[in-house]
């Protein structure tokens, strides 16, 4: 059976008894429907909207901008001129063996606007099972506290549940960061995510023009010339 993994999160798509007479929490798989986990109740915590709930709201949304450097692996969050949030991250690998036509799985350079958030994401390859390992794929259902800035390719900053190795490139493009330090991205940028309209876990496609995102290698003083 497949595993859910500590600090993953889920979208819970039913309760039903389970073998023991306790609750047991369904889990849809978001990339095919037909594939549906059960778990026991106990070993899942419901998380509440006012743990995700929108900060620093009287700040103007065009006042907000997130600035992530390839070279130092961090990213930082402004207000204006004033430094309020940064971390460490773990940025794309690039893969110069890739056909041209295949994604870079290196994180895209350049200026972007968030378009999408939402607190649970599978990620990775559509295939399943041992398909995805032939191919070098990933899979990686419950990624927490998306923020989606790129597309085509789905390029996010996102939860990491997988590794711990913050400050060295890791990922297959996404911005992967500790999941306390998603969250604290998740409520300060725009657009809000509102739980209440977000009607299933496929019900993802809400864009909006959000805080900006800008993405660069910064240039040492001796390019200076």
């Amino acid at each position: 059976g497949s595993r859910l993994y500590y600090t993953s999160t889920h979208w819970l798509t039913g309760v039903q008894i389970g073998p023991d007479g306790r609750n047991w929490y369904q889990i849809t798989n978001e990339l095919s429907s037909t594939e549906i986990y059960y778990a026991p109740a106990e070993h899942l915590r419901i998380i509440k909207p006012e743990e995700y709930a929108p900060t620093a709201q009287n700040v103007p949304a065009e006042d907000k901008r997130i600035e992530i450097s390839l070279t130092e692996q961090m990213v930082r969050a402004y207000e204006k001129d004033t430094e309020v949030f940064s971390a460490r991250i773990s940025s794309g690998i690039p893969d110069n063996r890739l056909p041209d036509e295949e994604l870079p799985t290196g994180t895209p350079e350049g200026r972007f606007r968030i378009y999408s958030k939402m607190p649970s994401k599978h990620m990775g390859s559509v295939a399943g099972g041992e398909e995805v390992e032939e191919r070098g794929g990933f899979t990686l259902p419950g990624v927490p506290w998306t923020l989606f800035f790129r597309m085509p390719g789905g390029y996010a900053l996102h939860g990491t549940y997988w590794h711990n190795n913050f400050g060295l490139q890791m990922s297959h493009g996404c911005v992967n960061m500790r999941n306390q330090d998603a969250l604290w991205l998740f409520r300060w940028s725009t657009p809000v995510f509102d739980s209440a309209k977000v009607e299933s876990h496929r019900d993802w496609e809400k864009t909006g023009n959000g805080t900006q995102v800008i993405v660069q290698v910064p240039r040492l003083p001796e390019d200076e010339t």
